[in-house]
């Protein structure tokens, strides 16, 4: 018997069924969105709450003298922000939400190094997952959200990823 195999002798084990949906019925469609979005990533136009949150990063990074043509000046502040805020705890001491920013700033920061050197231009990003900040290339309908790459890294204190991680994608993403 495998590890999690379950005898199903007991008819009250069976899973029961959706509120609203009757035995045998289908769940229409629209009744979740999740079911309407594309099954792979597709792009539309730059919301208004996208461009503010790219602006606004880009500020940041221009105030900090971040030279986002310089994949080495991304990883050096990146893995500056990312030790000081373990020094500071990390999740450990942060509220729900401390981290957004920084995530934001860095994911935009090699964003925008993405669409200086590559074929990859900001878009919204819509996929099964919901619409993200991102880019996009129309020519092989590639798409990438930055944030999603440095997220984990960065809730895991990972440093000295950037230039290697980012300069793969540059190399794959020719312009």
């Amino acid at each position: 018997m495998g590890l999690f195999s379950r005898r199903k002798d007991d008819p009250s084990e069976d899973a029961a069924p959706l509120d609203g949906v009757g035995e045998g019925e289908l769940i229409e469609a629209e009744a979740d969105d999740d079911w309407s979005r594309p099954l792979g990533p597709r792009e539309l136009p730059l919301r208004a709450d996208h461009r503010a949150l790219l602006d606004g990063c880009l500020a940041e990074l221009a105030a900090a003298g971040i030279d986002l043509d310089d994949i080495a000046a991304i990883g050096a502040g990146y893995d500056a922000e990312c030790a000081a805020w373990g020094a500071r705890g990390g999740l450990r001491s942060a509220k729900a939400g401390d981290q957004d920013p920084v995530i934001a700033r860095w994911g935009v920061a090699i964003g925008e190094h993405l669409a200086r050197t590559t074929d990859l231009r900001w878009v919204t990003v819509e996929d099964p997952f919901g619409t993200d900040l991102g880019l996009f290339a129309e020519s092989d309908y590639f798409a990438l959200v930055p944030t999603n790459l440095v997220s984990g890294r960065f809730l895991n204190g990972e440093i000295g990823w950037v230039p290697g991680v980012v300069g793969h994608l540059v190399e794959l993403r020719n312009r």
